[in-house]
């Protein structure tokens, strides 16, 4: 006798889609997916786009436009996304065969469309979007999918008929917090040598936006009235509502864990390492080898030094012409120039999907 669950009883998987500096390390850790015996999650917990977009656009060398690379690059590229994908649907079938949770986290921009990004950022480019979709295949991963289809909501790689297949959540935070936190980040990436000069505006530019995000809540809501959505402050103030998404994913909200072992002085490092199948000569395997230590330990630093869930990591009482003038003294004028005007073009997407969140009236202990 069979007792494998087959694929349509198995529970959906949990796709946790968020942006840099939104506190998506720390829920996934609090949510101790390692000790969920229900839940199905890679070291990373998602993060499966990496790879795809950080080497295209955190390559230490002169920054090119989509526009100005070749018909092969845009293949490589999509080549990437491919990979990226498959081996999310690799995870997912997994976690389909043991009748668990997939959880996943992706930030919105890594999984966007190129040609999505450049029109977004004014630059020229002749590459249409098709370029750079994956190409789905069935739940057995043998078969292709039947059909692909994009809708204007759909800013992705993956076709509607594929982000079908999970159950979209959301977080996040504050744009005041979260992007100078997230350019604070790059100064140190950049100091490592892994981001040129000339990368820097323009990876900024894509990233301080949440329109990725509002783009993937609208078309979720296609399907689910109501997708969940946390802010920060969810996620560093209150148990009640962590307890409560934990419970409305499928999660046992009695396995969440509040305190950790501080790994920084370990050497520890968040995500998996690089992997041989990633690197083409032994120089490649050198290079993105140093990449990407120096990026993980820089970006999970907080959470690595960190025994607990930060308090004064909250966003309340948030003044942006208070913070404004903050950024001028440890960014200079310029760059806090850019970050003020970033900060209040994302706002109408944050006060919307702010606006939406799942738990606000549920006040419980705080963390």
């Amino acid at each position: 006798m069979n007792d494998k669950p087959s694929s349509s009883d198995s529970p959906r998987g949990v796709f946790l889609v968020s942006y840099a500096r939104t506190t998506s390390n720390l829920l996934c850790k609090i949510l101790a997916l390692d000790e969920q015996p229900r839940a199905f999650s890679n070291p990373s917990s998602g993060y499966y786009f990496r790879p795809a977009f950080l080497p295209h656009w955190v390559t230490g060398k002169t920054y090119r436009p989509i526009g100005e690379i070749s018909a092969k690059e845009t293949q490589e590229r999509q080549e990437c996304f491919q990979k990226s994908y498959e081996d999310l649907e690799r995870d997912a079938r997994s976690a389909r065969e043991q009748g668990k949770i997939h959880f996943f986290k992706e930030h919105a921009l890594w999984i966007s469309n190129p040609a999505a990004i450049a029109e977004w950022m004014g630059e020229p480019n002749l590459h249409p979007p098709s370029v750079f979709r994956v190409h789905p295949v069935g739940d057995s991963g043998l078969e292709k999918a039947p059909s692909s289809t994009w809708s204007p909501e759909n800013q992705t790689v993956m076709s509607d008929q594929v982000l079908q297949k999970w159950r979209l959540v959301f977080l996040v935070r504050h744009p005041a917090l979260a992007f100078p936190s997230y350019y604070r980040a790059s100064l140190a990436v950049r100091s490592h040598q892994a981001l040129h000069d000339s990368e820097m505006e323009p990876l900024l530019r894509a990233s301080l936006t949440l329109r990725w995000s509002r783009f993937l809540y609208d078309w979720a809501c296609k399907t689910d009235p109501h997708p969940l959505m946390l802010d920060a402050d969810d996620v560093i103030l209150n148990k009640a509502a962590l307890a409560q998404f934990c419970t409305d994913i499928g999660l046992d909200a009695s396995r969440l864990r509040f305190q950790w072992e501080s790994t920084a002085d370990t050497g520890a490092q968040e995500g998996n390492p690089p992997s041989k199948q990633e690197q083409q000569t032994k120089d490649e395997d050198e290079d993105k080898d140093k990449f990407r230590t120096s990026f993980h330990k820089i970006f999970g630093s907080t959470l690595l030094k960190s025994s607990g869930v930060m308090k004064t990591k909250s966003q309340s009482d948030v003044d942006i012409a208070t913070e404004a003038a903050k950024w001028k003294s440890e960014f200079g004028v310029d760059m806090a120039d850019l970050m003020e005007k970033c900060v209040r073009d994302a706002m109408p997407d944050y006060e919307y999907l702010y606006a939406k969140r799942s738990y606000a009236n549920l006040a419980g202990e705080n963390v």
